[in-house]
């Protein structure tokens, strides 16, 4: 479009193409309103439908609510899409750290299984750990009455 613009620019035909762009830029507003207006009666119909069905008083509550609802949505949006740009890069610079290490981690990972072939000792240290975080879930749920109390 701008290279468009540029060559219009330079054999003298700008006008003819600013003329047809507020064309179809005319065109695409008056299919909005058309849209617009479409969205409207299809809610009305809608609304005279369910109306029709349960009551005039409890669609009205029905629609209320539901606009309430996409209200707090949009709110929600909008105030996580507000956060601050320094936030926004902290956030992306944790994931970035957590993908390389994950990465680091994986890649690293034939030279670890090659040290456990070597000395089946250094695989006591994982195992002990996993048991006593088992232990100590178990202990954990016992206190809180988790198992059969």
């Amino acid at each position: 479009m701008v290279f468009q613009l540029i060559s219009r620019l330079l054999t003298g035909e700008a006008s003819i193409y600013f003329a047809r762009l507020r064309t179809i830029a005319t065109i695409y507003v008056v299919m909005g309103i058309f849209a617009l207006a479409m969205l409207f009666f299809l809610f009305l119909a809608l609304f005279a439908w369910i109306a029709h069905s349960i009551g005039v008083v409890a669609t009205a509550l029905i629609f209320a609510a539901a606009c309430l609802v996409i209200l707090i949505g949009v709110y929600i949006f909008l105030t996580i899409a507000r956060r601050p740009p320094r936030r926004r890069a902290r956030e992306r610079m944790q994931s970035d750290v957590a993908s390389i290490a994950s990465v680091a981690a994986v890649s690293n990972l034939p030279l670890l299984f090659r040290s456990l072939r070597r000395r089946k000792s250094l695989l006591i240290v994982p195992v002990a750990a996993a048991s006593v975080w088992g232990v100590f879930r178990v202990l954990q749920n016992w206190r809180d009455g988790g198992y059969g109390r």
